[in-house]
């Protein structure tokens, strides 16, 4: 059944158009945004609830009732088929990247016209899409999108099912100060789905070149997890500009990549379900 959410789910992705009332993302910030007025209200106990929150166990927990109440609604039903359709939604939900999309294609659309104001202005897009305030190439910005939208939320619902990829999405979407531990939070929260998804890329790429670079990812040296992706997908396949004006073959090239490697990775899942250990 898993495997069966997982594939629908992808498909559903790709050719519905999820309102932005249900993304998420939207869900997690209107929760926060009310409990965020209670406090300004000054209701009874909303200034111990606030804070707690100035703390970052406090604000994950805050953050993530929505999720654990959601799972505890699936549990307390028991239904086999509950759980099929809130995995669906819950995948659904948490996979839309309308604005990346869109700035991905309007980045080669410029790019093939010779726009180039253009090309960097959708480059800025796809950069604010990944959530990064550093100069990226495109091919570092797509893994990154990628990972957070698709094969991260993958992987953890494989894991951990419908509370895993909701918890996941809780925290990738959450507003947050940006300081230290949050920074050590996330970089734990993606180091599994980016050495997972890297593993995949030699199977689908170069395997001898990236092996090192993959090995090297998961060694005693801590590697941020968005210089991993870039290096084993950079080892695995051919991500150099093929002409000096040509700009788009960097990116077609990864996002080519990241599609094989998706279906490597649904294939292996099927295999694993036929005989019995997923």
């Amino acid at each position: 059944m898993s495997l069966l959410a997982i594939l629908l789910a992808y498909s559903l992705e790709r050719s519905v158009t999820l309102s932005r009332n249900f993304h998420w993302r939207r869900i997690v910030l209107r929760w926060q945004q009310w409990q965020s007025k209670q406090t300004q209200m000054g209701r009874d106990g909303q200034g111990k609830i606030a804070e707690w929150r100035q703390h970052l166990l406090g604000d994950v927990v805050w953050a993530v009732l929505p999720a654990l109440i959601i799972v505890f609604v699936v549990a307390l039903f028991d239904s086999l088929l509950l759980s099929f359709a809130v995995g669906v939604l819950a995948l659904l939900a948490t996979m839309q990247c309308g604005q990346a999309r869109q700035a991905y294609r309007a980045y080669l659309a410029a790019a093939s016209d010779g726009d180039t104001a253009g090309a960097a202005e959708q480059l800025r897009q796809l950069r604010r899409a990944a959530g990064r305030h550093d100069a990226a190439p495109v091919h570092e910005l797509l893994l990154w999108i990628h990972l957070r939208y698709y094969f991260a939320p993958l992987l953890y619902y494989v894991l951990f099912g419908i509370f895993g990829v909701l918890i996941y999405a809780t925290l990738r979407d959450m507003r947050h100060h940006h300081n230290a531990s949050w920074r050590k939070l996330q970089f734990v929260l993606h180091w599994l789905p980016t050495r997972v998804m890297t593993a995949g890329f030699l199977m689908v790429g170069n395997f001898s070149k990236a092996l090192p670079v993959w090995l090297n990812s998961i060694g005693n040296k801590p590697q941020h997890n968005l210089e991993a992706l870039g290096k084993v997908a950079a080892a695995a396949d051919d991500l150099e500009q093929r002409h000096e004006d040509d700009i788009t073959s960097t990116a077609l090239t990864t996002v080519a990549l990241v599609k094989r490697n998706l279906l490597f990775f649904i294939v292996l899942l099927a295999v694993l379900t036929i005989i019995g250990w997923f």
